[in-house]
């Protein structure tokens, strides 16, 4: 059963959060951890394995950008150190991306300590550039967004399609959830820990301040509610005004696929279809089944639509046809790895 308990910030949230994951990785004893790129200077960079905890003092994960679903790299970092203990801190989207990944390929996970962090959003690459440029740093930017996490965040609109109606911004699925949605992160984060193995293991008990007041908890779980709630409605005025532009079952994106040529810049991003890839039939067009395997796992991060190089709006047609699946076939990606596929 999971337990929830406050990390007090003391006016820092970041630098609490770096010591948080240090204290977490010494006592796991990991052996390296998987991060966002790193803060520093203003460029666009890549998750990466780091191995010396004292490179976590770099680490900013709510810089509002990303330019890759880390999750893709973690069964070539499993693969790599076969014997290494390794922590992966992943935004939700690719927590529900790994999740969906293990349906399609087996992945021991057993070596791994999965840790999320709620997203406050990100920007399109140019705008995040153009935005760092005009705050001075990245830095600046990132403590603009988490000063307003008590609120859910600020300038939904103008962050990536991806963003705007993303199903659960939020921490879930990990065996460690931090949490700064709802919260007063200048006194306290969350810490929700999956069950009891888990809280032993990092000594939950010697990092936190203590377990966390009911109250504090439903006061999160209300401005969930309300930003799935804004999200869905986002996700539903979006989907209406492109209707038109929208293929209304699988064989009408299969076609669409096949205007593409050999492009395939979306799947080539794609964590699903990196262990996956959607296969041709003898007629040259994508396998039905393929296509619908692959998509009903769609984790939402929008990778695919940064890769286009036509700007297709492939969150939007993405998700349209993931909820189509979703609703055919009473199945939600993301959720839990217990849950099978509902396509063979």
């Amino acid at each position: 059963m999971a337990t929830h308990w406050i990390v007090n910030t003391y006016g820092d949230p970041l630098s609490t959060l770096q010591t948080t994951l240090g204290k977490i990785w010494g006592q796991a004893g990991l052996d390296g951890m998987l991060i966002p790129g790193a803060s520093g200077p203003n460029e666009l960079t890549k998750p990466h394995l780091v191995h010396d905890p004292a490179e976590l003092a770099n680490l900013n994960p709510f810089r509002p950008i990303m330019t890759m679903n880390a999750a893709r790299l973690i069964p070539d970092i499993l693969e790599k150190y076969p014997e290494g203990q390794i922590g992966v801190l992943l935004r939700p989207c690719e927590m529900r991306a790994l999740i969906e990944m293990v349906k399609h390929r087996p992945l021991n996970l057993e070596r791994l300590l999965t840790i999320s962090v709620d997203c406050l959003g990100t920007f399109p690459p140019e705008d995040y550039l153009w935005r760092v440029d005009r705050k001075g740093s990245a830095e600046k930017l990132a403590q603009e967004g988490l000063r307003f996490a008590r609120q859910g965040g600020i300038l939904a609109y103008r962050y990536r399609a991806a963003c705007q109606f993303c199903v659960a911004p939020f921490t879930a699925g990990a065996q460690i959830n931090i949490g700064v949605l709802g919260l007063p992160v200048r006194q306290h984060i969350l810490l929700s820990i999956r069950d009891e193995q888990i809280a032993r293991r990092i000594q939950v008990e010697a990092i936190a301040a203590g377990k966390a007041e009911p109250k504090l908890l439903a006061q999160r779980e209300q401005l969930l509610a309300r930003l799935e709630e804004q999200h869905a409605h986002t996700r539903e005025r979006i989907l209406v005004g492109l209707a038109e532009y929208l293929p209304p079952d699988v064989d009408a994106l299969i076609e669409q696929f096949n205007q593409c040529g050999s492009c395939e810049a979306c799947m080539q991003v794609c964590p699903i279809a990196a262990i996956d890839y959607p296969r041709h039939g003898e007629d040259q067009k994508y396998l039905r089944q393929d296509v619908m395997r692959w998509l009903v796992s769609c984790a939402g991060c929008g990778m695919c639509e940064l890769s286009c190089p036509q700007h297709k709006p492939l969150s939007v047609i993405f998700t349209h046809v993931r909820q189509q699946l979703s609703q055919a076939l009473d199945y939600t990606p993301g959720v839990s790895i217990e849950q099978a596929l509902p396509v063979a």
